[in-house]
């Protein structure tokens, strides 16, 4: 069988400093031995990859997770002829490590990962989540969220030495108050950080203490207050473009997208069935 082209695309993440996303198609190069200055955290999609440290030899297989430390000396290649497939997130030392300051609310050494290989239901299920949404995010706000969430994760659960969550008290008052702030400024570009400065938390504590109170994270208590306000507007206006940008969102096609999503039908027909207060029957979880 002929082998396909082999193809290696990457990106940065503009509100994600330290993060690099990388996929590589059909790949059957042999890689001579090397080490990255990154933590590599990868996902095989296609195929087998076979990666070599000292005399130990593991065989990954498709979705099962790869995980490589800063300064690993391996090698690696394809366990078949055609090639093989995957998708890496490189995490900066850095940014893992604040990570770990944040769970614990202390200062945490950079953490170490004992294995290479992982096969685990739900680390490959929140690692193909955390993928679908940096390669098509709805805002950057969900990608800070589903990162955090994914690091913590996988620093809890398969450091070799995990760091010690800090438990919060009475943090009912910090998320009334970011309630507000979110409600007096759902117009402007709110990053997780901004909110969690609000509350006097960290990023995680912050978004774990949020959710625990709201039911839901804050970036999708952000979207849904962003739609009901869009809901208000488009019973007087049909100027899509500017009810986005009133509402928060980047774009047109973004607020379309969330409004579809969140309330069943696109923008455009909401307008037309309820302009000049007619009252008509829409389904969705925003009635």
């Amino acid at each position: 069988m002929k082998r396909r082209d082999e193809s290696i695309h990457s990106f940065h993440p503009l509100y994600m400093p330290g993060l690099e996303v990388i996929e590589g198609r059909n790949i059957h190069n042999e890689f001579r031995r090397h080490l990255h200055q990154t933590y590599i955290i990868g996902m095989v999609t296609q195929g087998r990859r076979r990666i070599t440290q000292m005399q130990n030899t593991v065989t990954v297989v498709e979705r099962e997770i790869f995980i490589l430390n800063p300064g690993q000396v391996h090698s690696c290649g394809s366990d078949n002829p055609l090639g093989h497939s995957y998708k890496i997130i490189s995490v900066s030392a850095q940014a893992m490590q604040t990570i770990a300051s944040q769970l614990s609310e202390k200062q945490e050494n950079a953490p170490n990962f004992k294995n290479i290989r992982y096969n685990d239901k739900e680390l490959v299920l929140m690692f193909e989540s955390l993928l679908k949404t940096l390669e098509a995010p709805e805002s950057d706000m969900q990608c800070e969220t589903e990162v955090i969430a994914f690091l913590a994760h996988l620093l809890l659960h398969f450091s070799e030495f995990p760091p010690s969550v800090q438990c919060m008290e009475k943090t009912r008052a910090s998320v009334e108050k970011v309630c507000r702030y979110i409600k007096q400024n759902y117009g402007k570009n709110l990053a997780l950080k901004d909110l969690a400065e609000v509350a006097c938390l960290s990023p995680f504590h912050f978004q774990r203490e949020f959710t625990r109170h709201m039911g839901i994270t804050p970036h999708e208590y952000l979207q849904d207050f962003r739609i009901s306000q869009a809901k208000k507007r488009l019973l007087q206006s049909e100027n899509l473009a500017d009810i986005a940008i009133q509402s928060g969102f980047a774009d047109q096609s973004h607020f379309s997208r969330t409004f579809k999503k969140t309330v069943g039908i696109s923008p455009g027909r909401y307008y037309l069935l309820n302009r000049d207060g007619k009252k008509r029957s829409i389904h969705g979880p925003h009635k």
